[in-house]
């Protein structure tokens, strides 16, 4: 099992992912949502590497290296668990 480290004082912190071109990591999902605003769940470090989770405004998560992101921390905090469901 590989080290798996939680870091949670990001959560909620606005995010626009911006993923290198021909990152072995990535698929078409991660590149569909390059450039688009969501914010952070969670970030957690594994083998070294810190990784952020990344909700968007239709619910779907997607991963992300911590690296690749643009933070916005002056941004209200929040993510789409904070909202109402009938919002």
């Amino acid at each position: 099992m590989s080290d798996h480290r939680h870091k949670t004082p990001l959560r909620g912190t606005k995010a626009t992912p911006h993923p290198k071109p021909d990152e072995a990591n990535y698929t078409a999902v991660n590149y569909r949502y390059a450039g688009q605003v969501g914010h952070i769940h969670e970030v957690v470090e594994i083998g070294g590497r810190a990784l952020a989770k990344v909700g968007f405004d239709d619910r779907k998560i997607v991963y992300y290296l911590l690296e690749d992101l643009e933070l916005d921390d002056t941004a209200k905090k929040g993510t789409f668990h904070d909202v109402p469901e009938n919002a």
